[in-house]
């Protein structure tokens, strides 16, 4: 069967990835409260966890306050449901480094891992590790 010429099989995959793309995108633009935790390769425990505010949107979704950087460039970023991947490269008063992760988001909150890879320190590739948990908590300021 045919709707306009168009096979219903057509029509119902271009629904079915409208509402994908919707669901994915997902995020509500607002003040988001991150609660990070950090490791560092080869370090025995946890740096701990911080806090931190950040208002996120549509356009800017990746929080990148936590990575204390004067400034990051999305290099890649791409949804896969309602979960966004993507690589930085953040700038700091002692060089550039680059940043992997995804975030998942739900109505109110997201949730997401990174890892930032800071070259060698000391003969060593150093890489820190980030697992953070956020929710909305109203506008943006």
């Amino acid at each position: 069967m045919s709707y306009f010429g168009v096979p219903r099989f057509i029509l119902f995959t271009l629904a079915m990835a409208l509402t994908i793309t919707a669901q994915a995108n997902n995020i509500r633009s607002g003040e988001y409260e991150l609660v990070v935790r950090q490791s560092v390769k080869g370090m025995p425990s946890g740096i701990g966890s911080v806090q931190w505010r950040e208002c996120l949107s549509q356009d800017n979704p990746i929080p990148t306050q936590y990575l204390q950087a004067r400034n990051c460039d999305v290099l890649e970023s791409h949804l896969v449901y309602h979960t966004l991947h993507y690589k930085l490269s953040c700038y700091t008063d002692k060089g550039t480094f680059t940043n992997e992760g995804k975030l998942r988001f739900g109505n109110f909150r997201l949730d997401g891992k990174s890892k930032s890879d800071l070259g060698d320190v000391a003969g060593e590739n150093m890489q820190v590790r980030y697992k953070f948990d956020g929710r909305r908590i109203g506008d943006c300021r």
